[in-house]
């Protein structure tokens, strides 16, 4: 059997986004989710975590590209409004960013996961995977080293070293551009700094071919090693989908969770969808 956590990300992100994970970590169908805290309605949605919260992995979706800033300082560094993704990615790499403006904004969303849940995260992450990116990641350790390493905090690697050899495979662009923008660069450091990890990544896919989820998602299972986590985007479907471009994906991941395909692959994979743990983690045998 091989344990595997199941991350649905974006939670506090809408009310359909949020209902659905809801439904889905009460039906253990999930055993994690990563929370955007910068969002308006981030605390009163807290508040449905509440009877999961100790059942479940739930942590930060640091965010820098969806929506506004939470720190003062982030906002007269680069106005009221998160850039781009591709503005991010442009600075970070020219190093153009401000670091004490961006790490007061992780401190910021920190203490808002904390004022909505109560407690520490059980894990951290970014949005988009910004939390690899250069500038970026060296902030991202220098909050964990300053506030989480005592609470045994762990943080998603989203390195796959053999994202390269997959040529044929959905997503292809998509996955080696994420793989290019930091993650073995990531993955070293937190080897470097024994900071617990999962031990591989999957879930990537085009959003467009969202049809074929239900054939996608066991080859995740397939790829994924005894430690390793699937990120997973769920949500309902609402009346209007101007806030959320993906949320016809997002509906089709839900439907399929809800479904006996689902329970069938993991069955047939012999896939345990749980928490986190580090005792799945080969000390010198780390592969992500």
């Amino acid at each position: 059997m091989k344990s595997i956590t199941l991350c649905a990300d974006d939670y506090g992100q809408n009310t359909a986004i949020s209902q659905a994970i809801i439904a889905l970590l009460k039906e253990k169908k999930l055993s994690a989710t990563s929370c955007m805290t910068t969002t308006p309605q981030w605390l009163a949605q807290a508040a449905w975590l509440m009877p999961v919260k100790d059942q479940v992995d739930i942590g930060v979706h640091f965010n820098l590209t969806h929506g506004q800033p939470l720190s003062s300082l982030l906002i007269a560094a680069q106005g009221a409004s998160f850039p781009s993704l591709l503005t991010l990615l442009r600075k970070s790499y020219l190093r153009q960013l401000d670091k004490t403006a961006i790490l007061a904004e992780l401190h910021a969303q920190l203490d808002q996961f904390i004022a909505g849940v109560g407690r520490m995260p059980d894990f951290i992450d970014g949005h988009q995977h910004v939390h690899q990116f250069p500038v970026i990641r060296d902030l991202f350790l220098t909050l964990y080293n300053e506030r989480l390493r005592q609470h045994a905090c762990y943080i998603r690697c989203v390195n796959d070293p053999i994202a390269w050899l997959r040529i044929n495979e959905d997503a292809y662009i998509k996955r080696s551009v994420i793989q290019l923008c930091g993650a073995n660069a990531f993955k070293q450091q937190l080897v470097r700094s024994k900071i617990p990890h999962n031990r591989s990544f999957s879930g990537i896919y085009d959003f467009a071919h969202a049809i074929d989820y239900p054939k996608l998602f066991p080859r995740f299972l397939q790829q994924s090693l005894d430690g390793g986590l699937i990120m997973c985007h769920p949500g309902l479907t609402t009346s209007s989908q101007k806030e959320d471009e993906i949320e016809e994906s997002r509906a089709k991941e839900y439907h399929y969770f809800q479904s006996e395909p689902f329970l069938a692959a993991c069955q047939q994979n012999k896939i345990v969808i749980a928490r986190f743990s580090k005792e799945t983690i080969p000390s010198k045998k780390n592969i992500c």
